[in-house]
């Protein structure tokens, strides 16, 4: 009879292990597969592969969209802030006609990094994103120095409710330096 009500307890603690719902746990993403920025002029593309060793800021923008415009203003003295710190910044515009458009997108907006474009399906294809999702710019890529998607945030996100804040926020997080093993990392003097 013990073993019984034992068997039964199991059981039910199997059960009910098996109807909870699983959580997720929670992986960096990673791109599906190398990614290049297009550009004007006779430039080169720009891979990302080609920034490995330093953090970067991927920002997918549509040139037409004022948030982006808006954007990329504040980005300016941020890249000024970081890229000596070893951080790079580059902008993809994903709209229709962006080749057209990026050159006088530079010209209006003077970003002190590279801007480019690509088709939406290449970023669908590097994001791991399906056509049917819905694409909200400006879109906030962070890759840490071995090239790994380490934050991702969409244009609906509550990272775009103060990107420039949250930008910089990331950025120190990211640049901050990893603790030897088994130590905290030192805290910064203010």
């Amino acid at each position: 009879m013990r073993t019984l009500i034992v068997s039964l307890l199991a059981l039910g603690s199997l059960l009910s292990a098996a109807q909870a719902p699983q959580q997720p746990k929670a992986q960096p993403k990673q791109p599906a597969k190398a990614f290049s920025i297009l550009r004007t002029d006779n430039q080169p593309p720009i891979s990302l592969a080609s920034y490995r060793g330093k953090v970067v800021m991927l920002i997918f923008i549509s040139t037409t969209c004022p948030h982006c415009q808006e954007f990329t203003k504040e980005l300016v003295p941020i890249a000024n802030d970081y890229s000596p710190r070893g951080v790079q910044f580059v902008e993809c515009a994903v709209n229709g006609g962006a080749a057209e458009s990026v050159p006088g997108f530079v010209r209006q907006f003077k970003p002190p990094f590279p801007v480019g474009y690509n088709t939406q399906a290449v970023v669908d294809e590097y994001l791991q994103r399906t056509a049917l999702q819905t694409f909200y710019v400006p879109h906030a890529v962070f890759l840490n120095r071995v090239g790994k998607i380490v934050g991702d945030y969409p244009g609906e996100s509550d990272f775009m409710k103060n990107p420039a804040t949250n930008t910089r926020a990331e950025l120190d997080k990211m640049l901050k330096p990893a603790a030897p093993a088994g130590k905290k990392a030192p805290t910064p003097a203010p």
